[in-house]
């Protein structure tokens, strides 16, 4: 139990120097409606908000 807390300390100390958080406010019923879209198409909306960022950056440059 001391090595999983001591592997979870590392991993959130590692995500601080490395990731900024990005809020985002929506109503909950568009957050509901996402997320269950998410899952019927096998996905996260973490994953399909990063595609959508990179794939706005790609062309956008």
């Amino acid at each position: 139990m001391e090595k999983e807390k001591s592997k979870y300390a590392s991993q959130a100390a590692y995500n601080r120097r490395t990731y900024v958080r990005f809020p985002l406010d929506l109503k909950p019923a568009v957050l509901q409606a996402f997320r269950e879209a998410c899952e019927k198409n096998n996905t996260t909306p973490t994953t399909e908000i990063k595609k959508f960022i990179q794939s706005y950056i790609d062309s956008h440059q």
